[in-house]
Parts: C-alpha cells; structure tokens; sequence
C-alpha cells in the first residue's frame, strides 16, 4: 500500500475551495499519493476513527491548507492535528507541510496553542497575494514531492502510471501518477498538456535528488502520455526505465538497430513542407484515421511508415521479435529522413503497447520539433491537440 499525504483543509459552502484543488491535483500530476476526503472516507463520513488511523498508520506527511477557517474548526483541531501531534511524537520523520493562504504568525500561534504544532518549524507557503497563486502553488508541490521521496526510505523508485482510471489507494507503488484528466476524474487525457509536461519535469528533477536514476513502471496509458515520459527521462539523461506489462514488458536500452523484417519505408512528397510524417502500426493499421486527420492539411514533405513482416498488424506483432533493436531501427529511419529531406517537424501516430511508445520516447533524442497525436475514443481520427516537444 502506498504512503500518502493526508490533505487537511476547511470546507467553504459545502464545497472544497478551488485552490485546494488545485493543489491536490497538481501534487497527483507529480505523483504523489494523496488521501483526500472526498476520496478517500468512509461511507458513514469522516469521523475521529477513520483520521487517526489515516494519519496514525497509514499516511507518511500531512498538509494543512491553512485558512483564518480553520481555527473554527473543531474537527481539524480536534481530530486531524491532534493526530498529527501524536504520529510526529512518536515519528520524527512524519512530513508536516502548511499553506498558509490569509493567515500568518498570529494565526499560526493561535493554532500552536491549541494543538501544539507549530507549523513555522515545518515546510510552508506563504501566498504573498502579490504573485500568481496558481504559480506558487504548482512551485509548492514541487517541493512537496520532494519532501514526499524522502520519507519513502531506500527502496527501488517505482511508479504506476494511469491515464484513464484512478489508481487504487492500495497499489504498492512509490509514486501514483494520476493522469485521467485534470480533475482527477477518468475520462480523455486533459487537453492541456503543459500540465504533463511540468508534472514530468519536475518528476525526474525530484527523483534525480533521492534516486539511482532507475525507475519501475506499471499501469495502463495513453500512447502520448507513455511517450512523454520516455521523453522526458531519455536515454541522454541518463535513466533506466523498466516497464512491467502483461504483454509487452521492456527496459528501453541502447542496442543496435535491426528492423528484424519490419518495413520502415520514406515515401517523399515534391513540396517545400517541413514535416515528416511517422505511422507505427505495430497493433494496428492507421493508414484511414491519419489520412482522415490530415485531409485539410498541406502534405508533409515525406511519410514513414512502419509495419510488421506481412503488413498485417495485430496484438501479437511484437511476439517475436526484440522490441528494443525495432524501436531503435524506427529512431535511426526518423533521424535519417529528416535529415535526408529537411524536416524540422516530425509528427507521430503511434499503435503499438504502451511500453514501446515509452521506449520510443527514450530514444528519442532527435532535434527539431515533435508532435504526439493522440487517438480518439472510436480511433477514426485525433484529437486536435496534440503534445509538442520541447
């Protein structure tokens, strides 16, 4: 089971405040397991029992979202801080964190004297009111995550990655990479894909302080999302990712390029366009939802496609095959063509498992810029926003 971060904070008109949102969704991007109330309670509500025990055993940190409100509380003085104060007697180690948003020292004291903590001598934000709230508060999960690792001891780093479900409280995994949105719910991957591409930033600078630059992935994800986060820890930042899959387990290395009788093949186009347009279908046949994605668009300078030995693509592609030497051959035929024809933008269309968009992302190391497409529900076209890396 994982070790979360119990969120405190004050109800306002029977809903949570926008902030606090904000915050839990933005340290779930990052990957830290969260208990929240609205998740994570009992079906008769959240009483005494089921905080202590949250807080007693289960959690490894707690933060206080601190508003002038909460000294109304009874329920957060009572029960909540009170629990924190036991844990952090008994366990020095125990991550107590403050936002303090409105409130202060005088606030602060007002609150030691009735609980006994002191929230100046743990981590804190101060909103300043002056600088972008959202800013600070995205910064603050940062450091929070951070704060998060080291209260993980010296085990492997490992990761369960979802961007279709919530991950389950009760997953062993270090880190819990909720990407379903957002909000936290399920459904399509968010639209704005600046917040991924943070969240996986500031993932591998955290992780690069406490680890041995190796990690260990599970879960179920989109193609794009799978891609980014090989992206972001590619081969040249030197990181070992090891992928466990029930049909496509692989821990993307530097091997050398063998097709082993997959066709790659460049199919140039007489025009001054800059892109270079790359199809894997490796599971999948996606010649009509790309033509029906790029109908209103200016043909790319040169198509690359890729397919497995008889041109039928399907779920046992990858079977027979070493799928790091094929993800390779795929990287070197992409660097190849842009460079044969000048491409600066490469757009891909990936259908293959998951892990091997991931290790096609780690190999990744091309220059230039490259866009992601994601797949519609019904996969007969894209989405109109795509990732774009850098």
């Amino acid at each position: 089971m994982a070790s979360p971060l119990f969120l405190s904070y004050r109800w306002k008109d029977d809903e949570p405040p926008d902030r606090v949102v904000l915050l839990d969704r933005e340290l779930r991007l990052r990957g830290v397991p969260m208990w929240r109330d609205v998740r994570d309670m009992d079906a008769g509500g959240l009483n005494e029992k089921t905080v202590e025990t949250a807080i007693g055993s289960e959690c490894s940190g707690c933060v206080l979202y601190f508003t002038e409100s909460v000294l109304e509380s009874w329920f957060i003085k009572s029960a909540e801080l009170r629990a924190v104060k036991r844990r952090l007697e008994r366990d020095s180690d125990f991550l107590v964190a403050a936002v303090f948003d409105g409130t202060g020292h005088e606030e602060a004291e007002k609150l030691r004297a009735a609980t006994g903590i002191d929230l100046y001598a743990h981590q804190g934000l101060p909103l300043d009111g002056e600088s972008d709230a959202d800013v600070q508060l995205t910064g603050f999960s940062a450091q929070l995550l951070s704060g998060y690792l080291s209260t993980q001891g010296d085990g492997p780093l490992s990761a369960r990655i979802d961007s279709w479900n919530e991950i389950a409280p009760t997953d062993g995994s270090v880190l819990h990479l909720n990407w379903a949105g957002v909000d936290g719910g399920t459904g399509p991957l968010p639209q704005d894909w600046a917040l991924l591409k943070a969240a996986a930033t500031d993932l591998r600078s955290a992780l690069e302080k406490v680890g041995d630059r190796r990690l260990e992935l599970s879960g179920n994800t989109h193609l794009a999302a799978a891609f980014l986060l090989g992206w972001e820890f590619r081969e040249p930042t030197g990181w070992t990712l090891s992928v466990d899959h029930a049909r496509s387990p692989i821990e993307p290395q530097i091997v050398a390029a063998d097709p082993q009788g997959w066709s790659i093949v460049p199919r140039p186009s007489q025009n001054d366009s800059e892109e270079l347009v790359v199809r894997v279908c490796a599971s999948a046949d996606l010649g009509d939802s790309v033509d029906r994605h790029r109908a209103s668009i200016p043909a790319a300078r040169v198509n690359l496609t890729v397919f497995p030995p008889g041109g039928v693509p399907g779920r046992t592609s990858l079977n027979e095959i070493e799928p790091n030497r094929l993800c390779a051959a795929i990287v070197e035929a992409v660097r190849s063509a842009r460079d044969t024809y000048g491409a600066s933008i490469t757009h891909l269309y990936l259908a293959c498992p998951w892990p091997m968009a991931l290790a096609i992302g780690w190999s990744f190391a091309s220059s230039g810029t490259d866009v992601i497409h994601s797949a519609t529900p019904d996969k007969t076209t894209y989405h109109p926003s795509p990732l774009s890396l850098p």
